[in-house]
């Protein structure tokens, strides 16, 4: 691997072109240079394309889909066009700092054991719509972390992680029987036999705003992750440890999917959730009990201060 290989950014686009424009600046905005984006216009009929055009950069790379395909399908067709040795998964409406790419690269040419790393990424900030930050994801880890992964959810954005290409491809890629555990599963398979490195700041800007996906998929993005982590067990032979955070985990969720359900008065998913898993709900009063003693402190604290 050289110190300063060719990065090829995916972008998918459907419709996308409310911050389109200001998601490719930050990628000409680069301090590392050696990159193409592999920009994959999934059949948009608003100003995308134009937008995109109007770059005249021959390191912007546009394919027109020859059909509409579901993102995953999409994000593999775009895979399959890159040149680079690393990959970089930049959705539409999220930014990069100036340096990210340049201090992913930096933090690789000091490891020492450079072959051993299939993942790349950055601690993660929110920003509204407006693009004003509201929130930081401060948890991430380097080494040996598909465990952690398990234990302590997925804490790795995808517009954050920058794959090496040959063994994302020989982990498959994409999986597209999912929907909305698709980063999940990828990031599990690249990283069961692999290292990741992080790099320890605000890199990566995830934009949350009414029209993403999962803010509207309460249940359906939450039973999707229950059965995809309880396949995922199953298929890998995990052990009792790992088997215990899958429960708590899934438990935690539950408790969450629960409360937001009710907050949009969807009561027959609310329902349907309970039926379904209801083995669940064994260690959900304990996790809103552990909830609430921390608010109780946290507030204490503050009062303190």
């Amino acid at each position: 691997m050289t110190e300063q290989p060719l990065v090829s950014i995916i972008m998918n686009c459907y419709n996308s072109d409310t911050y389109l424009k200001e998601t490719l600046d930050c990628v000409f905005a680069q301090t590392y240079q050696n990159w193409e984006i592999i920009f994959w216009d999934n059949q948009s009929t608003d100003k995308s394309a134009e937008i995109v055009q109007s770059f005249k950069d021959p390191r912007l790379r546009y394919f027109y889909a020859p059909e509409h395909t579901p993102l995953g399908e999409a994000r593999n067709l775009a895979i399959d066009e890159a040149k680079g040795e690393w990959i970089a998964i930049l959705d539409a409406d999220d930014l990069w700092h100036p340096g990210k790419l340049e201090a992913a690269f930096a933090l690789l040419a000091r490891y020492p054991q450079k072959e051993q790393v299939s993942l790349l990424y950055s601690k993660t900030e929110y920003i509204d719509s407006e693009g004003k930050r509201f929130g930081l994801f401060e948890e991430h880890y380097s080494g040996e972390i598909h465990d952690k992964l398990i234990m302590y959810g997925d804490f790795v954005f995808i517009s954050s992680a920058i794959f090496r290409t040959d063994i994302l491809r020989k982990a498959g890629k994409i999986d597209i029987s999912l929907h909305y555990a698709e980063d999940y599963d990828i990031l599990l398979k690249v990283t069961k036999s692999h290292r990741a490195l992080c790099v320890d700041a605000f890199h990566t800007s995830y934009r949350v705003h009414a029209d993403n996906l999962t803010s509207t998929k309460v249940y359906a993005y939450d039973v999707e992750n229950f059965e995809f982590l309880n396949k995922y067990a199953r298929g890998h032979n995990l052990s009792w440890k790992l088997r215990y955070y899958i429960f708590w985990n899934n438990s935690k969720r539950m408790t969450a999917s629960i409360v937001k359900l009710a907050a949009q008065k969807d009561y027959i998913s609310i329902k349907k959730i309970l039926k379904s898993y209801p083995q669940y709900m064994l260690l959900s009063p304990y996790i809103v009990s552990y909830f609430l003693y921390k608010r109780v402190f946290k507030l204490r604290d503050t009062d303190r201060t």
